[in-house]
């Protein structure tokens, strides 16, 4: 099912607003990006012929649509021909009625409206009873992208789709996992510090650095903390990784606390990416959900296709 909207202003001849509505539309309005369009001025039109309103400008900012409803253009498509006669139609129903093209104005007020409308639609089907705020959190926890929750519908949804249905933090969530997913799973380095945790690519980082600098210090390009890649610490100037692991600082560090509850826990690092892992019953061939690495839960091994390689037991 397509959903859509449109946001209405009506303004006084000094464009101060003095109403404002917004309306749902469905299916055969979006059978054509045009017909949308002209969906939304046919209701804006009957709201002012409604409100008695007598001369009216309107504003189009797409200049296709403008020529249709001057009349210097023609539409092929049949249904977008059907709604300009209908244009055509409610302009006679007016005093004076002027289509104008949309030059430095503000549009930001109309197209909230048109996403509220948009927003007011979207929810599972009567009885599923879950609603799209539910859905997109489960995903987003699951580290998934928002996908469309209209059934038979897997289309993923852009960020703009959202705005107004979920909250910021979901947004911002949102974001991160676009750009998480932009990034190749080896390729991506978080910030050690707490407070940043920025995600960046290890190509653009190197890009930064001198070509013959073959050091793993690493400066964020969020906060500007230099760190190391490999021990995921602020930079150890003159010790080696090795040297400074076996360091009280690297023991006291979040990093080394971290190593000790993998261990204490039994979880397994994914030996192609170094995610951890949590092993919840099943079977010891474990897929990784960073880099679809597969391996033993057990020793580490490599899977090849649903056969492990090696010689620990398979589980349950």
């Amino acid at each position: 099912m397509l959903v859509g909207g449109s946001g209405l202003l009506l303004c006084d001849s000094n464009d101060n607003s003095i109403l404002e509505t917004s309306k749902a539309l469905r299916n055969q309005a979006l059978a054509h990006p045009e017909a949308a369009e002209l969906a939304a001025l046919i209701h804006g039109m009957t709201w002012a012929l409604g409100l008695g309103v007598q001369r009216i400008q309107f504003f189009c900012d797409d200049s296709i649509i403008l020529d249709y409803v001057t009349r210097k253009a023609a539409p092929d498509e049949s249904l977008v021909a059907t709604l300009v006669e209908k244009v055509a139609l409610l302009q006679t129903r007016f005093t004076s009625c002027e289509a104008l093209a949309v030059v430095g104005r503000d549009m930001s007020s109309v197209t909230k409206l048109a996403r509220d409308a948009i927003a007011s639609q979207t929810r599972w089907r009567e009885g599923d009873g879950t609603n799209t705020e539910d859905c997109f959190s489960s995903q987003l926890a699951r580290g998934d992208t928002v996908l469309c929750p209209y059934p038979d519908c897997k289309e993923e949804l852009v960020l703009e789709d959202c705005r107004g249905i979920v909250d910021d933090d979901a947004i911002n969530l949102m974001i991160h996992r676009k750009k998480e997913k932009s990034i190749p799973v080896l390729d991506r380095v978080y910030c050690p510090k707490p407070s940043c945790n920025f995600l960046m690519s290890e190509r653009d980082l190197l890009a930064l650095m001198d070509p013959r600098d073959k050091s793993v210090a690493r400066k964020c390009v969020e906060c500007g903390l230099c760190f190391c890649k490999n021990c995921h610490v602020p930079w150890h100037d003159k010790k080696t990784c090795d040297e400074f692991k076996k360091s009280d600082a690297y023991l006291k560090s979040d990093a080394a606390l971290f190593e000790s509850l993998v261990m204490t826990e039994g979880w397994m690092k994914c030996p192609k990416c170094a995610t951890v892992v949590q092993q919840n019953g099943g079977c010891n061939r474990i897929t990784c959900r960073h880099c679809n690495h597969k391996f033993c839960y057990l020793c580490g091994a490599p899977c090849a296709r649903k056969k492990m390689s090696c010689k620990c037991p398979p589980g349950n």
